[in-house]
């Protein structure tokens, strides 16, 4: 029998060559251009022993992790700081947390290219461009928990996913007793010109996701919403039913905001009498209690009231600290290590941890949250520009 240390010292060598094998198999992404029309799955080209149930032994882990330098996690929330703290005092290792809420793939691009990695464990929203630019080129590793893997869907774990990350339609229940839309397409009418707010999709990747994702998955749920509401059928040019509603919706005059917190005080701001309508992220509850906001979600919205918007975790493949990493990625699929998300209402993809209570009460609307593909992350990544284009176009 051999002891921890013993065993800890294989995982460690088994683990830098893993991540040599995944660097060197991993193909250049894909010129991002045209239009990807086929479900192109991204793969994971090669797996660890310990992303098995019986290669894994937390006991070794945490004896190799115990042996190597202190690490660094970038994520894009704030709460990775305390998150961090909460690991290091667990353990007794040295974790940092640094908050990278912009060019973080870039950044870590660079740290790869010049072999000065200061980011072991990336934790990034951006899920098509993390997939292709990070974990296809081999600069990140993708590693799932042997101990988890069965809690985990299959479509999550590659990119490995850490939570789902919810976006939804919002309104304010101050003004209004319940959402006074339950269809996409009344936000194209006369009605509500101008009175829809939404973060620049020029500036916030997921919209062009989001955009995609309904041409791609949601074309006949769009165009039986269509005849719902105007009780004929949709009738258009445009290549699908996304596009159509995207032309119209653009034009209808929208707030274009900086951010989702502008959107969540163009909604919820108290003491308005015709307070906008918009997408925002379940983190921005938040504003309930600190600013005395009115939101709430638009129950039964058509085709969906809220988009997922997943955030990845994976670990460096030039990181000195593989083992710390990975234990890292461990903690954080745990209740214990995800405590401080489930209080923005992001749920985690580990079905053991039991959903948010938080204050968008986003465990009472998962059935009506529709995924983000991990089979359309290519094509997402592709046609982001066209989207973005179109956008631009439509957009008077």
């Amino acid at each position: 029998m051999h002891t921890p240390r013993s065993r800890a010292g294989r995982l460690a060598a088994a683990v830098t060559g893993a991540a040599l094998f995944t660097a060197l198999a991993a193909c250049a992404p894909p010129p991002a251009t045209g239009t990807e029309s086929s479900a192109t799955p991204l793969a994971q080209k090669s797996t660890q022993p310990d992303e098995t149930a019986e290669g894994f032994d937390l006991d070794a882990l945490i004896a190799a992790a115990k042996t190597e330098p202190g690490i660094t996690v970038y994520d894009q929330t704030g709460k990775v700081v305390d998150t961090a703290k909460a690991f290091s005092k667990k353990y007794g290792l040295k974790a940092t947390g640094v908050k990278v809420e912009l060019g973080a793939i870039d950044k870590v691009l660079r740290e790869n290219q010049s072999g000065n990695v200061i980011g072991d464990v990336v934790i990034n929203e951006d899920l098509p461009t993390y997939a292709v630019e990070l974990l296809q080129r081999g600069v990140l590793v993708n590693w799932v928990p042997g101990d988890l893997k069965n809690s985990i869907k299959p479509e999550d774990r590659y990119p490995l996913t850490v939570h789902y990350g919810p976006m939804g339609w919002v309104y304010n229940n101050k003004t209004y007793s319940h959402c006074p839309v339950s269809n996409i397409w009344q936000l194209t009418d006369p009605e509500f010109a101008g009175r829809v707010a939404i973060a620049d999709p020029l500036s916030n990747p997921k919209y062009p996701y989001w955009f995609n994702s309904l041409a791609r998955n949601d074309d006949d749920a769009l165009r039986a919403a269509y005849k719902q509401q105007y009780g004929t059928d949709l009738s258009t040019d445009q290549p699908d039913a996304a596009h159509e509603w995207l032309k119209r919706f653009a034009a209808n005059q929208p707030k274009i905001t900086q951010t989702d917190e502008e959107v969540s005080e163009a909604v919820g701001a108290p003491g308005q009498k015709t307070p906008s309508f918009g997408p925002i992220s379940m983190a921005k509850f938040r504003n309930v209690a600190q600013k005395g906001y009115h939101l709430a979600i638009c129950d039964g919205m058509r085709p969906n009231a809220l988009q997922a918007f997943p955030s990845a975790i994976a670990y460096a493949a030039k990181t000195k600290s593989p083992n710390t990493a990975k234990l890292y990625i461990h903690y954080m699929l745990t209740q214990e290590g995800f405590a401080l998300q489930l209080a923005d209402g992001k749920p985690s993809t580990n079905a053991k941890v039991p959903p948010p209570n938080d204050p968008s009460h986003i465990k009472n609307y998962l059935e009506q949250m529709a995924p983000l593909r991990a089979t359309d992350l290519l094509s997402d990544y592709r046609t982001k520009s066209d989207w973005e284009d179109f956008w631009r176009t439509s957009h008077h």
